[in-house]
């Protein structure tokens, strides 16, 4: 026992640090790609100029004044739909090189390179490009945006007109072509590492569950798959590799993907903190959220993009804390599987929120918020599949555990079965030599196998809790009594009797009151009917049965009434508190005339009951099935 409590913390110490190994090699690699990739930022002066209210055009632009521009260095404006206009200058010798607009998720760029001729620019070359347009107009195809710089003896001016429904970003950079190449290397290795994982993970958890039947495994997997499909699409992969010819899906990608991704996480959330089982009221605030999620996946396929992303941004500022909050409740409730999933959440809730903050410009990131988006996400599949192994091995420790107790008793069954066998042939042996001796132990084993048998038989007829008979007793004797009922010509009456509100009483002091309330009632019954003839039973949960024998309505009524007002004026104290509840009853009573008379009571007796709760409850109502 020592050596497994030794050998559990150990085990959490390991996996601690191999996830922070993990999470710090990725970021080292993040890194460096965003340290070799500053190198080549634009290093002139880059001018801004926000177009407000849509005016400027590539003919009128050059007529605002110098004033309205400004300098700026970042180019992050985040989320605006004003066209934004940069401008800047290119030395002589960057002709040949290539232009790259390090963000591609941009709607429409519109780009023109001129020079200056005597006082006046003159075009050399321009381009339009942007996910409202075919990717094969691209003047390179690529996943970002790459414009080659036309050949000119003079500097080139770069003018650039930017609009979109997401974040507006435009960091600018010139490549030699050559240093593009050994940069693009790098980052492809990288891209190929993270969606090689994501779509391993992925798989492995559709493999699992095949063979499994484990619903956990394919929610897993759907929720990875969406979530590389997000960061395909973040990064311009999906355009160029997978909807190439499609701007309108391409324009909607980014949120739908979202909101998947977020339908599989509350589902997944659910199944494996097994909500439905410890807490009925977070798993129903999970089902609200991924019936908001899974309801706004469809509708990102009509709706606009813009204000899908605002409702989507809205919307998780409430259903991840809330996701963070039930784990981090279970987590201090000492669930092992709540830890890793809270740890998984902390990672991407910050990864998220960085990102959120560089897409709004609320902060200057020195490295591509995408990329931690990436780092966050590999480390959270790498938390999560760790939630979902412990889970996994949880279950099947529990199933190998009942199978061995059951194992067990089969064995002990086996060796009560010899040492019987054992005992009758050693009484076989003696049986000559110790007729007298053994027939009285066979008396008196007897006397005690028919003691034990009365005793089992009044047990399988007694409610254990309250003493009273249970509903096998009960239907036995109402045979007996309709047989009688019909022989002899007298009335029977059967009265239905339930305990108001009784979940109630358990959810507020606890099934042990709940209990000792069940006993009370009990009690009090027993005190009121006292007729030998009469038969009480519980009927199952907070439900009773009283059978009254040769009693007219009338009189059934009387005694009822007398029950009720004895346990509307009854106090139960039990743990500490002081408990009170009332009783409804349905009654009916007749003469038996056929064998299936008694159903038909009894299914009458329960709509009467139904009735006195509809009532308002703790009545009495009462009537004959054949009125």
């Amino acid at each position: 026992m020592l050596k497994n409590e030794q050998k559990a913390p150990y085990n959490t110490f390991l996996l601690a640090a191999l996830v922070a190994g993990f999470t710090l090699l990725t970021l080292f690699m993040v890194t460096s790609l965003s340290r070799d990739n500053d190198k080549y930022l634009i290093q002139q002066a880059v001018y801004h100029y926000s177009d407000d209210l849509s005016q400027q055009n590539i003919d009128n632009i050059d007529l605002l004044p110098a004033s309205v521009w400004s300098e700026e260095n970042s180019q992050n404006f985040g989320f605006t739909l004003a066209p934004q206009w940069l401008k800047f200058e290119l030395p002589s010798n960057a002709g040949g090189r290539i232009l790259e607009i390090d963000y591609p998720m941009l709607d429409d760029v519109q780009l023109w390179f001129r020079k200056n001729a005597n006082g006046t620019y003159v075009v050399l070359q321009d381009y339009q490009l942007g996910d409202n347009f075919d990717f094969n107009q691209r003047p390179i195809i690529h996943d970002r945006f790459l414009i080659p710089v036309p050949l000119e003896q003079s500097s080139i001016q770069v003018l650039l007109r930017i609009k979109s429904k997401g974040a507006v970003k435009a960091p600018l950079k010139l490549w030699a072509t050559q240093d593009y190449i050994v940069y693009t290397a790098s980052h492809r290795l990288f891209l190929g590492l993270f969606f090689g994982y994501m779509l391993a993970m992925g798989l492995i958890n559709v493999f699992l569950f095949t063979t499994t039947k484990n619903t956990m495994f394919i929610t897993y997997a759907g929720y990875v798959f969406s979530f590389a499909l997000l960061i395909a699409t973040l990064h311009g992969i999906g355009f160029r590799f997978i909807w190439p010819h499609s701007p309108w899906f391409q324009e909607r990608t980014t949120i739908i993907f979202a909101f998947l991704m977020m339908s599989f996480v509350l589902i997944f959330s659910s199944q494996i903190l097994d909500l439905k089982k410890l807490n009925r009221n977070f798993y129903k605030a999970l089902q609200v959220f991924f019936a908001i999620y899974l309801a706004s996946t469809f509708a990102s396929f009509v709706l606009s993009y813009a204000l899908m992303v605002k409702f989507f941004l809205i919307l998780s500022l409430f259903s991840i804390p809330t996701i963070l909050f039930i784990s981090l409740s279970l987590t201090f409730k000492g669930s092992k599987i709540a830890r890793y999933f809270s740890a998984a959440w902390l990672v991407l809730m910050i990864s998220g929120l960085t990102a959120t903050a560089d897409n709004f410009h609320w902060v200057d990131m020195p490295i591509d918020s995408s990329y931690l988006l990436m780092v966050g996400a590999s480390t959270e599949t790498l938390l999560l599949a760790l939630a979902l192994a412990t889970s996994y091995s949880l279950q099947r420790n529990e199933a190998r555990l009942s199978y061995q107790e059951a194992d067990e008793n089969e064995v002990r069954t086996i060796q009560v079965q010899d040492e019987l066998l054992q005992l009758q042939k050693q009484a076989q042996l003696d049986l000559e030599e110790q007729v007298r001796a053994r027939t009285q132990e066979f008396e008196k084993a007897l006397s005690g196998l028919s003691l034990v048998n009365t005793e089992l038989k009044d047990l399988s007829e007694t409610d254990a809790l309250t003493g009273l008979t249970n509903r096998r007793l009960f239907n036995k004797n109402i045979k007996a009594e309709a047989a009688r009922s019909r022989r002899e010509r007298n009335p029977l009456a059967i009265a239905l009797l339930d305990i108001d509100n009784f979940k109630a009483v358990n959810d507020n002091y606890g099934h042990q009151c709940g209990d000792d309330c069940l006993v009370a009632f009990a009690d009090a019954l027993k005190r009121t009917v006292k007729r030998p003839g009469d038969l009480l039973s519980r009927f199952g949960g907070e439900e009773f049965v009283v059978m009254l024998p040769n009693t007219t309505i009338e009189g059934a009524t009387v005694l009822l009434e007398k029950v009720r007002l004895a346990i509307e004026a009854m106090i139960v104290e039990t743990q500490g508190n002081k408990i009170s509840f009332t009783v409804s009853a349905g009654l009916t009573a007749r003469v038996v005339c056929n064998d299936g008379d008694t159903d038909i009571m009894l299914a009458f007796a329960d709509k009467l009951l139904y009735k006195a709760k509809e009532a308002g409850r703790n009545c009495i109502k009462s009537g004959n099935f054949d009125e």
